[in-house]
């Protein structure tokens, strides 16, 4: 899996959806490849300053400060109103951004009330599966599906927030994990002890020690949990594995292995980030590499795609 271009395109960032990927040019257009139903990969023309690769569709945020959305549109996920944003986050079937005034907007599937937020002013947004969570003076709120306890955010103050397909984690100041939501397998149950960084993935989390080195929690059933015992610099947790990135500026991956998407290549890399089927990595060079592939295909339109239960 890999971009393919006759010249050589530079990327100042990168952003992983399901089953497709997405990058910031160093000129501020974006490039998208993948799995192109439904125009997924069909990136607009124009400059951005930010890039978010949901699960369908994917978003961006234009230099004038608008947002504009591609890729699936069943749930309208790609229709978003001329307000002017400073953030945008893309998750499942719906989007959210950060308006110039600190309130949020939410679009795209209004299944319980994920695409109404709360009020006041925020510093940042996370959109997951079918909730989504926000920092607002440095608490975490969120909303959404709410089904066992996915927008039940903890009181507290929080430096960070990721939300995952049916649980999100915040960092707090102190450098503790704190996670709610489905804990089916346990991956609301973070480890004890001080972190510099967290993410939520499908069914576990991961987080990033303050010693550097990288720790899991959750589902085990692919090896999700397997971490390799090194120091990293940061981690990125996908749908059924996670990447990490080493000091020495390589790449280590480890979970599902079914199509190649934790056999990282020995190039250098500056970021790296997991998505369900492939990961991702941006090298010294700016230039992008991916890994993994896509086996899990529609037997029906996208398109026409229901969106699934989120009580698991």
């Amino acid at each position: 899996l890999g971009l393919r271009d006759s010249r050589v395109v530079l990327f100042s960032s990168l952003s992983s959806g399901c089953c497709h990927s997405c990058g910031l040019r160093s000129d501020q257009t974006i490039a998208c490849w993948g799995d192109n139903s439904n125009g997924r990969t069909d990136a607009p023309e124009g400059q951005f300053k930010a890039i978010q690769a949901g699960n369908l569709h994917s978003c961006g945020l234009r230099t004038d400060s608008t947002i504009e959305c591609w890729g699936n549109s069943g749930y309208e996920q790609i229709t978003v109103s001329e307000q002017r944003y400073t953030a945008v986050s893309s998750g499942y079937w719906h989007s959210c951004g950060l308006r110039k005034d600190k309130t949020i907007e939410c679009w795209g599937s209004s299944l319980a009330e994920r695409l109404t937020p709360p009020q006041g002013q925020f510093t940042a947004i996370s959109a997951g599966g079918g909730h989504s969570c926000g920092l607002r003076r440095a608490a975490i709120l969120c909303w959404g599906h709410s089904a066992n306890g996915t927008t039940d955010a903890p009181k507290g103050r929080f430096s960070t927030v990721s939300a995952g397909y049916a649980h999100s984690c915040g960092l707090e100041p102190n450098g503790t994990i704190a996670c709610w939501g489905n804990n089916d397998h346990g991956q609301t149950d973070a480890p004890k002890g001080t972190y510099t960084a967290v993410t939520a993935g499908g069914l576990h989390s991961c987080g990033l020690r303050s010693d550097s080195f990288v720790e899991c929690w959750g589902n085990n059933d692919r090896s999700q949990l397997d971490v390799p015992e090194v120091r990293f610099t940061a981690v990125s947790a996908g749908t059924h594995h996670s990447c990490a990135l080493r000091p020495d500026e390589t790449v280590m991956c480890w979970g599902d292995n079914s199509l190649g998407q934790t056999d990282a290549p020995g190039n250098r890399f500056t970021e790296v980030s997991a998505a369900m089927w492939h990961s991702c990595g941006l090298l010294l060079d700016e230039t992008v590499m991916c890994w993994g592939g896509l086996s899990l295909l529609y037997e029906s339109s996208p398109e026409q795609a229901e969106e699934p239960e989120l009580d698991n």
